[in-house]
């Protein structure tokens, strides 16, 4: 009992959602992007961001947003080259690479919630899943527009990432500011409530005018983290991890209820071939965002930081939100489910003890819920 009690709340959610599935005890079904899109992955961005102290931020920002954006744009890249040389259609290729392009921040929150990390390490790793989230949906974007032929040239592309990406920062700061105002004048008692309100409202507005939700998301759930008193913040802070616990919850076991293990075995070797080009293209895209400052950045935490980078339920939304029309529709879907499987069963197993062993961090001995 204590041997499960170390195991990743991810990896026990995924693993029975996951044997439910492949014993058909319960029925078969599809989860709607939309779902995880617009009910789960607010609140879980927003618990993330307000997590995270404004002033680490400050820090590292400059490093949050070199593996973050630039980091997941590299990777993106590396994957769909890598992908294309190994025979891909440049379709397919193109929506695995944005797909997979963004580390996942529950995961990512979840193993590092679990142990002894220094702060610049795990703060980098947790701004990055932050920040890359919102990039890798833009990303998405363009590469389905691309495959779909909606977007055709150079500057078409580069207008829509610009138009998602500032568009998404831009409302997000701006219901950030609106509610920061709103919290001085309201009792403590409803603050919570128009914390709740301002995640959803920075989502759908982004949504509504194009541009990317989950950036609004991110830019609002950073300011409103750095507008309380330590005693209120405490207790606001107190409420959405409890809410970040209990969706994130429900969403690793519907990610599990989405894989069968027949499925997963049977993609064998294509699965096993995306799962090494995947970590060499991080390994890769690490190596070259931190080749300037190796004293900063000694080998075991580059290391680090390549192992940590688990996908998880915004790969599965977006690989769901894929078109049914679109060639590969069903090849992306088993590849998909079967990488966010592995990456959460082996490098969320192992992300505590390999830490140990660099020793960069000891685990703690009971699991901290999120």
């Amino acid at each position: 009992m204590t041997a499960i009690r170390r195991w990743p709340w991810p990896f026990l959610l995924l693993l029975v959602g996951a044997l439910l599935a492949t014993a058909r005890v319960v029925p078969a079904f599809s989860v709607s992007p939309s779902l995880v899109l617009v009910v789960f992955l607010p609140p879980l961005l927003f618990d993330a961001g307000f997590s995270m102290r404004i002033s680490a931020v400050r820090r590292e920002l400059s490093w949050i947003l070199l593996l973050g954006v630039a980091g997941a744009v590299l990777t993106a890249g590396i994957v769909f080259g890598l992908l294309r040389a190994a025979g891909l259609p440049s379709a397919e290729a193109l929506l695995l690479a944005a797909i997979l392009a963004a580390t996942d921040p529950v995961s990512v929150f979840a193993a590092l919630r679990r142990l002894h990390t220094p702060e610049r390490l795990r703060v980098a790793l947790e701004g990055e899943s932050l920040v890359n989230d919102g990039v890798a949906v833009v990303l998405f974007v363009v590469a389905l527009a691309v495959v779909e032929r909606h977007v055709l040239d150079a500057p078409g592309v580069v207008g829509l990432f610009l138009w998602l990406t500032g568009g998404g920062l831009a409302v997000g700061a701006g219901v950030g500011l609106l509610t920061r105002r709103l919290l001085g004048i309201v009792s403590r008692p409803v603050q919570i409530a128009v914390t709740v309100a301002a995640a959803y409202a920075a989502y759908l507005l982004a949504e509504w005018i194009g541009a990317s939700g989950l950036l609004a998301v991110i830019a609002t759930s950073l300011l409103l983290g750095s507008a309380y008193q330590p005693t209120t913040h405490h207790q606001v802070h107190r409420f959405w991890r409890s809410l970040g616990f209990a969706m994130s919850s429900v969403v690793f076991l519907l990610v599990g209820l989405q894989v069968r293990i027949d499925q997963v075995v049977g993609a064998g070797g294509r699965l096993l071939l995306l799962a090494a080009i995947v970590l060499l293209a991080r390994a890769l895209m690490v190596t070259l965002v931190t080749l300037s400052r190796s004293d900063l950045w000694p080998w075991s935490w580059r290391f680090a930081l390549v192992w940590a980078g688990m996908r998880g339920a915004l790969a599965l939304a977006l690989a769901l939100g894929v078109p049914a029309e679109v060639a590969g529709h069903d090849a992306i879907l088993v590849l998909v489910f079967g990488f966010v499987f592995l990456s959460l069963v082996v490098q969320g197993l192992s992300t505590g003890p390999v830490f140990e062993v660099l020793g960069i961090s000891r685990q703690t001995a009971v699991t901290t819920a999120r």
